[in-house]
């Protein structure tokens, strides 16, 4: 009478306490699978407010510009060869009459020194224009329209006059490395210090906003492709081919670089808080006296008063009535 001497139980009793535990086993199984469901539920609404949100154009964009992205990289000369033939394809099919010229304006620019990275960059600018006097048309994702697509409509971007102002300065001097050289000195000085005064106010003066974390991580990209191509035309300039001047120019950019990582990571911190701050998700149970039919229905909205853009949808049935919180949205959106 192990059992019943030392605990007090008897055989029935042992059953009744067992059938007890394995019940409440069961009920704590049964909570979780209705835990889970409702994650699943939780999950699946979020899934869907997220991608109405993206159609809506809501999800901030703070990325940098693909025209940007592709000219930046090793293989920018061969970018470059592969836009300049769509053009030329693009051409050929619209306006055949204006070939020729075209192809004119592309034998010109196989002789250009230093065309790889914004030097690339430029003559796809350079090629655009011509296009655009050619076939009196122009589209949205050219690289000429690179500036207006990372600013919009900014009345006042001391940033964007520095980018701009510098592929018109690179334009002109395109074959005279010793002058391209000096207004890339002369603006990179300039835009770095753009770059400092922007990233600040963003950290200690609240001026925290998609629009300011867009401008500043292209005009980072853009600074380090500017100090990249400083250093290629140096070395052009100099005619040098001495790896320790190389690794000079090739120091002094890698330093830039790590405190633009560090720079992006205390802003994206900051933006992160501050998007949290104004994303929303509102739900609203529409009453049975308002609906044709008898059951309930629940209206989800995302709202960010940022961009004063939102995003809708209701259920009914099983899914409704489940509240979602902002921060379970968020998280979404940013894994």
């Amino acid at each position: 009478m192990l059992i019943g001497g030392s605990w007090g139980l008897s055989s029935a009793s042992l059953k009744e306490h067992s059938g007890t535990r394995f019940l409440g086993s069961h009920a704590m199984l049964t909570m979780g699978n209705r835990n889970s469901k409702k994650e699943k539920e939780k999950e699946h609404i979020v899934s869907m407010m997220f991608n109405l949100a993206k159609q809506s154009g809501m999800i901030p964009d703070i990325g940098i510009d693909e025209s940007l992205v592709k000219f930046s990289g090793l293989n920018s000369a061969a970018q470059l060869k592969s836009y300049s033939s769509d053009l030329l394809r693009d051409l050929e099919g619209k306006a055949p009459d204006y070939v020729t010229n075209l192809g004119s304006a592309l034998t010109t620019f196989k002789h250009v020194p230093n065309a790889v990275g914004l030097g690339a960059l430029v003559i796809s600018v350079m090629l655009d224009l011509i296009i655009r006097s050619l076939a009196e048309e122009q589209h949205s994702d050219s690289t000429l329209n690179m500036v207006r697509r990372v600013f919009g409509e900014e009345k006042a971007s001391g940033i964007r006059d520095s980018m701009d102002e510098y592929i018109k300065r690179l334009s002109m001097h395109v074959n005279d490395p010793l002058k391209a050289l000096e207004e890339t000195e002369c603006l990179e000085k300039q835009l770095s210090d753009q770059l400092t005064r922007l990233r600040n106010s963003m950290l200690h003066e609240d001026q925290m906003s998609t629009r300011s974390m867009k401008h500043w991580t292209n005009g980072a990209a853009f600074h380090l492709q500017m100090l990249v191509h400083s250093a290629r035309l140096k070395m052009a300039v100099n005619n040098s081919s001495c790896e320790m001047d190389l690794q000079g120019h090739v120091t002094s950019v890698s330093t830039v670089t790590d405190f633009y990582q560090k720079h992006l990571h205390e802003l994206l911190e900051k933006y992160t808080s501050y998007k949290r701050s104004t994303i929303s998700i509102i739900m609203i149970v529409v009453s049975r006296l308002l609906l044709p039919c008898s059951r309930l229905a629940t209206i989800y909205l995302v709202w960010d008063r940022e961009t004063e853009l939102y995003a809708e949808t209701s259920l009914s049935g099983s899914r409704r009535c489940q509240e979602v919180p902002s921060d379970v949205y968020f998280d979404y959106m940013l894994s």
